[in-house]
């Protein structure tokens, strides 16, 4: 990271940011061009790394490239608020955020018990709840659940 000032090196401080976000944007490589998505997530910790849990349709442009190619990298930010600076010093406009960025590869999740688990995972951190749900087969059916596990997520602060 070139500015070492903002960067977050604690590791309960990056889960802390994690817990703020709401959405993930996922990029993949399709035919060597970038491809990404946003997308909610649910997440676990184990240590220091993180446990990403993502779910979609089971087929579609995002299920073929991750297919053809399960690398991805994924950043998600929060706070997000406007600092305005002066016409005496223009550079002083800034963005205040807090951000996490990581790599991992895509594991497409077939077993029911983990699906439903991820599932969970997902709309407890959306949903902001310890709530546990349970999912009509049909929906349940038809739903694709992705996990990604990363050991090289980084964070970043601005103020």
């Amino acid at each position: 990271m070139r500015r070492k000032d903002r960067e977050v090196k604690d590791m309960d401080g990056i889960f802390d940011i994690i817990e703020r976000c709401d959405v993930v944007h996922l990029g993949m490589v399709d035919n060597g061009k970038p491809y990404v998505v946003a997308l909610n997530f649910g997440y676990e910790r184990e240590g220091d790394d993180l446990i990403l849990y993502l779910h979609c349709a089971m087929e579609g442009r995002k299920i073929d490239i991750l297919r053809g190619n399960p690398d991805v990298y994924f950043q998600m930010d929060c706070v997000n608020e406007f600092i305005e600076g002066t016409s005496e010093r223009p550079c002083s406009y800034c963005w205040r955020y807090d951000s996490v960025m990581g790599s991992g590869q895509v594991e497409f999740v077939e077993d029911a018990q983990e699906k439903i688990y991820a599932l969970n995972k997902l709309i407890q951190h959306v949903g902001k709840t310890d709530e546990i749900f349970s999912f009509p087969p049909a929906s349940f059916a038809r739903t694709r659940v992705l996990r990604i596990r990363s050991n090289d997520i980084t964070g970043k602060h601005h103020e």
